[in-house]
């Protein structure tokens, strides 16, 4: 969708900062509201931290002067309340740029996936509803109520049963049916503070095999065709081999988006001629292994190091006095070498500098 670069764009979601980014690098004009206003978002724009969530964003869109609205996550397990905020009187004339509710149902109902996929040739573990379901070490219980890979592995509360398999965690950003990149999956890494299931980082870009490649293209064609995916999104995978299984598909900007566009040189707000840089890039969430509180040191400290908004150092940088317990996110890094897997060693040895500081 063509977006006229002098419109104002509202961005809402838990985590609004990596969207925001990608807009400024875009030249557009935005505001934001999310869980944080974390200090960077708050240099670089208006930000709104919210309450309630997610019903304050009516609120706040109402009354907040923009063109064009965008969500990220959360929101896509939200189909009612993005379809009042598209149909609401007071933001009419405001265009969503991003599927709509009735895209949302289907498309994050894992059993309509599942079935989808299975017929289109395409490998999709095994999902059943979890009602009255006797389970073993075979499934993960799925809630379909978070992002981030919250919600994933709970048994207590698990909406669908999803048949584990193993492999390499991968995620494919799309607009339609166009793949505008690859990046492999940090997930559950201990050194980030990060629980089993959870994402805690993508590094790109990764090179898929032949058959691997056709898998994703058909995906995408696949989604487009029968789901009527035409924006932005975002597709788990699981590697094994030369064999693709689609875990779910994310339908709006995702945490991968911004490591796509550095990796592959390209503007999903802007021109997506691909323009690939030498080198390969990546990002970690650090997650409190300790309860800390982010003193007015620490801000200043990290927001030295935070860089513009460009290529960060660091980012989602929490404002003076925010209280972070155990199990929540700190912050963003990233780091770039000539390797996916230089970029990941420079990520952990990163942790360790940051952890350091916020602990003297």
């Amino acid at each position: 969708m063509a977006i006229d670069v002098g419109t104002k764009i509202a961005v809402v979601g838990a985590s609004a900062r990596a969207a925001v980014f990608s807009l400024l690098r875009a030249k557009r004009q935005v505001a934001a509201a999310d869980l944080f206003a974390d200090a960077d978002l708050a240099r670089h724009c208006p930000a709104m931290r919210i309450s309630p969530y997610p019903e304050g964003f009516f609120d706040w869109l109402a009354e907040t002067e923009c063109v064009n609205w965008l969500y990220t996550g959360a929101l896509e397990n939200s189909p009612a309340l993005v379809d009042r905020l598209s149909r609401s009187q007071f933001l009419l004339g405001r265009t969503l740029l991003g599927h709509a509710g009735d895209v949302l149902r289907r498309v994050r109902d894992p059993l309509e996936l599942q079935a989808v996929l299975t017929r289109a040739d395409l490998q999709f573990p095994e999902t059943i509803a979890a009602a009255g379901k006797q389970i073993n070490n075979a499934w993960l219980g799925k809630t379909y109520s978070g992002s981030s890979g919250s919600g994933v592995g709970v048994i207590d509360g698990a909406t669908y049963l999803q048949r584990r398999v193993e492999g390499l965690p991968l995620s494919a950003v799309f607009r339609g049916s166009q793949l505008l990149g690859v990046t492999r999956q940090l997930v559950g890494e201990m050194w980030a503070g990060a629980s089993e299931y959870q994402y805690c980082g993508s590094i790109a870009p990764w090179a898929l095999s032949w058959e691997c490649e056709r898998q994703v293209q058909r995906l995408g064609e696949v989604l487009r065709e029968e789901f009527g995916l035409t924006e932005l999104y975002g597709v788990d995978l699981m590697q094994d081999g030369d064999q693709l299984w689609t875990l779910e598909v994310n339908p709006r900007y995702t945490a991968s988006v911004e490591i796509v566009e550095r990796a592959y040189g390209i503007s999903v707000f802007g021109s997506i001629e691909e323009q690939r840089p030498s080198h390969c890039v990546g990002k970690a969430v650090l997650f409190a292994k300790a309860p800390l509180v982010i003193s007015a040191e620490i801000n200043l400290s990290l927001m030295q190091q935070a860089g513009g908004i460009a290529w960060p150092e660091i980012a989602d940088i929490p404002v003076t006095g925010t209280a972070i317990a155990v199990g929540q996110p700190v912050l963003t890094l990233f780091a770039e070498a000539e390797s996916c897997e230089a970029v990941a060693m420079r990520l952990r040895e990163r942790v360790v500098e940051i952890e350091r500081l916020l602990r003297d």
